[in-house]
Parts: structure tokens; sequence; C-alpha cells
């Protein structure tokens, strides 16, 4: 989903996407996108040639407890605010930022991210691609108190209990087991 910025001015233009699920139906992630996903802000010209997009990323992604498997959503609800510069430039940008001391000035400089654009075109499904992998979970718990699954039978033990034995003995240690039992 490609956002034109050939006719874009200093004021800001409003932007108010919904993305379809299938864009990022071809990803070999460890999580689905169920539903459709909003972009919504403001795009506008900087300095030069720089682009400004600051927007808010919505959405839920459904992905796999890593305890028990179980498919669970994840809530999307990330601000973005990012400078892009035209391909190329990116080097030479980051050069004159550091040098200007634009970094420590202001305060708003700190909080924007730098990409490139390319073809006078922002992609935005990369964008949004980008912060659902920082909104993923570390370790995805459906909830803090998940019990996984057995690892002798298998069961899902948040809606059933085993009687398996969860005793573990060292295969190494099992001849002292058999001479302590004498």
């Amino acid at each position: 989903m490609l956002l034109d910025i050939s006719r874009l001015r200093r004021d800001a233009v409003e932007i108010n996407r919904q993305i379809d699920p299938e864009v990022c139906a071809d990803l070999k992630d460890e999580y689905t996108v169920p539903g459709v996903t909003t972009v919504k802000g403001t795009v506008r010209r900087d300095k030069g040639t720089a682009v400004v997009l600051d927007v808010t990323v919505t959405s839920t992604l459904d992905m796999p407890c890593s305890r028990c498997l179980e498919p669970f959503a994840v809530p999307v609800d990330a601000h973005v605010k990012t400078r892009f510069v035209p391909v190329g430039d990116l080097a030479k940008v980051t050069a004159e930022t550091v040098r200007s001391g634009e970094i420590e000035d202001g305060v708003e400089d700190r909080d924007l991210g730098l990409a490139e654009y390319q073809d006078e075109s922002i992609d935005l499904g990369h964008v949004v691609r980008e912060q659902f992998v920082l909104a993923l979970p570390m370790k995805p718990l459906c909830q803090d108190e998940c019990r996984g699954l057995c690892p002798v039978c298998g069961v899902n033990r948040n809606r059933e209990t085993c009687g398996c034995k969860q005793e573990w003995i060292d295969p190494r240690l099992a001849a002292l087991a058999e001479l302590k039992k004498q």
C-alpha cells in the first residue's frame, strides 16, 4: 500500500487508510492479521525533500501461546513518527543531523525515526509490518497463569488434568537409584 507524496506541501495532510489483511498474508511470521488494520494521522513535507509521517497503527494480531499453543489475540496500537528521506540521502541526513546537534536540541527530533522513500511514495505496508514486529511479545502467553502442555501426554493443562508422572530421573543416574533402593 503506497502513499503518494509527489504533490505534498508543507501543510499537514490527513491520512486515514484501511489496510486489508491480505497485505500481510504472504508473510511467514508467527502471527496472522485477522482483520483490517487502520493507519490514521498526518503526513507533511519537512526540510527539503524530507517527509514526516506521524500516524497511529491500530490492529489485532493472532498468534499461538508459547506454552499451550492455543491461538490468542495481541492488540496493536502504535504511534509512529518517522522522517522519510529519498533513497541515497539517508547517510547524508544522518551526518548533518549529528553535526548540527539537532538530536540534542529538539525533544521532538529525538522521537523521530529515520527511513527512506523511493519514487515519491512511502510504503505504508512496510511501516505497518514493522509495527507488528515491534508489538510482538518476547514470550507470547495467552494468560499469565498459562499451565502449558503436559510434557508426557501433550494434554493442554489449562483445560484438562492428566495423571502423568511428572518426575524426571536422569538416565545417567539410574544405576545409582537402583543402588539406593537396595
